[in-house]
C-alpha cells in the first residue's frame, strides 16, 4: 500500500490549487478595491484554499477583514465597484458578495470577518491546518467526486466527512484514509449518519429542507463508492499515478 499512497499522493499533489498569474491578478484587484471601499481591510484566501484542500478549477473564496465593522451601505458600494473595475457580475448574498463563474472565470464569494449586517463566523481552517493527509485526502474526493460525476458531493460536505472519520488527525497515509471514507460511504452512510456529520458543519446554517433530499443523494453517493471499490486497476496493481485517475475517473 506504501506504494500505491506515492502514486495517490502524487497525483492529487498535482492536482491541487496553486495561484497563477489570473488568481494573483484576481486577487490585487479585489484587495485594491476592497482597500477603497473599506478602509484598514485586508484581503486574504478562505475557504479551501485556505484549507488546503482546493484543486485546481475550484471555486474561489476571499475574505475580507477589517478593524472597523463593514456597513450595508459599504457591501452595496463595494459590489458596484466589483462589478465597474472587474467588468463582471456581481451580486449581494446574506453573508457575502458573489461574482458569478462567467466567461469561463471561476465563482468567487467574498466573505466579511466583522460585518455590521450580521457577521456568521467563516468556516474553521484549523482541522486542516498542517495535515497533510485530510489535506490530499480532500483533494482525492474532490477530484474523484468531479471525474465520476458523484452527484450533490460539494466541498464542504467532503471536507466534513474527512474530519469525522480521522478523529484523531494520525500520521496515517492519504490513500489510507480516502479508502477508509469511500468505505464508510459504501457501508455506513444513512441519510441521518450523514446528516449528524454534516448539520455542524453546514455554513452559515443547516437548511431544513436538505434533510427531504438526502435519501435518494446519499442512496446514489452510496452507489458509486460501492462501484470505485471494486473498479480496476485496485490501488495494490497500481503502476503509475495514470492508474490512479482512470480508478477515480470510473
Amino acid at each position: 500500500m506504501t506504494r500505491a499512497n506515492g502514486y495517490f499522493e502524487a497525483f492529487v499533489n498535482a492536482r491541487a490549487f496553486r495561484p497563477g498569474p489570473p488568481e494573483h491578478a484576481l486577487m490585487a484587484g479585489v484587495t485594491e478595491i476592497v482597500r477603497a471601499v473599506i478602509p484598514r481591510s485586508q484581503v486574504r484566501w478562505a475557504g479551501s484554499q485556505r484549507k488546503g484542500t482546493a484543486i485546481a478549477d475550484s471555486d474561489l473564496d476571499l475574505c475580507v477583514e477589517s478593524g472597523d465593522a463593514v456597513t450595508e451601505a459599504n457591501r452595496r458600494e463595494l459590489r458596484g465597484e466589483l462589478e465597474r473595475r472587474l467588468a463582471r457580475p456581481a451580486r449581494v448574498l446574506s453573508h457575502a458578495i458573489r461574482l458569478p463563474a462567467d466567461g469561463g472565470r471561476p465563482k468567487v464569494d467574498i466573505a466579511f470577518a466583522n460585518a455590521a449586517f450580521g457577521s456568521r463566523p467563516l468556516p474553521d481552517a484549523a482541522s486542516f491546518h498542517d495535515r497533510k493527509a485530510r489535506q490530499a485526502t480532500a483533494r482525492g474526493l474532490k477530484l474523484w467526486s468531479r471525474g465520476a460525476n458523484v452527484p450533490h458531493l460539494p466541498g464542504w460536505v467532503i471536507e466534513a466527512l474527512v474530519v469525522h472519520l480521522d478523529p484523531n488527525a494520525d500520521d496515517r497515509l492519504p490513500l489510507d484514509l480516502f479508502l477508509r471514507v469511500i468505505a464508510w460511504l459504501d457501508e455506513r452512510a444513512t441519510p441521518a449518519a450523514v446528516e449528524s456529520v454534516l448539520r455542524p458543519a453546514a455554513f452559515p446554517r443547516w437548511n431544513p429542507d436538505w434533510s427531504s433530499r438526502l435519501p435518494g443523494r446519499v442512496e446514489a453517493i452510496r452507489n458509486h463508492a460501492r462501484a470505485l471499490r471494486r473498479r480496476p486497476p485496485q490501488p495494490d496493481s497500481w503502476r503509475s499515478t495514470d492508474d490512479v485517475a482512470r480508478w477515480l475517473a470510473g
